[in-house]
């Protein structure tokens, strides 16, 4: 009796050894999955940048010219493409983005089509669609501009189905809870394992907390990235959007020689007032954010 219930009991690190390779490689897999979703993320939500202002100038050319106010309203969706798909990826009330769609779309009947839409940047890519097809009706665009216009379109669309895969397609939960069960018992394991192996208390607690430490932290920073879209600077990259938009149409380059130039007097002020000094000061850096 006094061998089997007194006698010391240990726990041989080499095994402990063993499990803690599964833990590292559970964790190491986790973490990379994690960041190849983050990294998968940010290509896909930098090309809204991209898209947007190739929209924005091929609008500038192909539609401004023939059809200025039609042009101008479709350059306000555009603009408003960064916001609502921002919206729509962090879950933003339906009061903030209100506010946002209100002052960009003056147009009530635009804005409440924005507003009143289950996927509201998809709503701007029908709204871009309709006016290519009335151009192309009214005989104002060639065969190849309509293709360029709706090339990027489709694009635009794309960066939504992309960015709500990734948003709706987490790291299966299984692989979650597994990993996590393996390191809570690896980590309840290790304290008798180094004290009966030889080492003093303090030393068993440091290399605890310092093992600890790292495995936790590195679990974290994977549950951190597996949704990208809350770390990314979304409202910077939805500024830098909305202003290449702008700048499509209040940039212009001069006409080439020869070219023929609208005699209109309306001034290229007027017609690209995006941001009224009224209606800004309604919407707050905290709401676009």
């Amino acid at each position: 009796i006094e061998d089997h219930l007194l006698k010391r009991r240990t726990i041989p690190l080499t095994s402990l050894g063993i499990i803690s390779t599964f833990v590292a490689f559970l964790l190491t897999m986790r973490s990379n999955m994690a960041l190849g979703r983050l990294d998968e993320a940010r290509k896909a939500w930098s090309k809204v940048v991209l898209h947007t202002r190739e929209m924005a100038h091929l609008t500038s050319a192909f539609i401004y010219p023939s059809d200025k106010p039609l042009a101008l309203m479709l350059a306000r969706h555009i603009a408003c493409f960064g916001w609502l798909l921002k919206s729509q990826l962090r879950f933003v009330s339906e009061e903030d983005i209100a506010d946002v769609v209100n002052t960009m779309l003056p147009n009530k009947n635009d804005a409440n089509y924005v507003l009143s839409q289950r996927q509201k940047p998809l709503a701007v890519v029908m709204r871009m669609r309709q006016v290519i097809h009335y151009m192309g009706k009214q005989h104002k665009l060639t065969t190849a501009e309509e293709i360029a216009l709706d090339h990027t379109a489709h694009s635009l669309s794309e960066i939504i189905t992309s960015t709500g895969r990734i948003r709706a397609s987490p790291i299966p939960t299984l692989y979650t809870s597994h990993s996590s069960r393996l390191l809570i018992f690896y980590l309840l394991s290790l304290p008798p394992a180094l004290h009966w192996s030889g080492l003093d208390g303090v030393s068993t607690t440091v290399v605890t907390w310092v093992v600890g430490f790292a495995m936790l932290g590195l679990d974290e920073l994977s549950h951190i990235f597996e949704q990208p879209f809350r770390l990314m600077p979304m409202y910077q990259i939805s500024k830098r959007s909305m202003l290449a938009v702008a700048d499509a149409f209040t940039c212009r380059p001069p006409p080439l020689s020869g070219e023929k130039v609208d005699d209109e007097k309306t001034s290229q002020k007027q017609l690209t007032t995006y941001w009224k000094e009224s209606d800004a000061i309604q919407v707050s850096d905290d709401t676009m954010e």
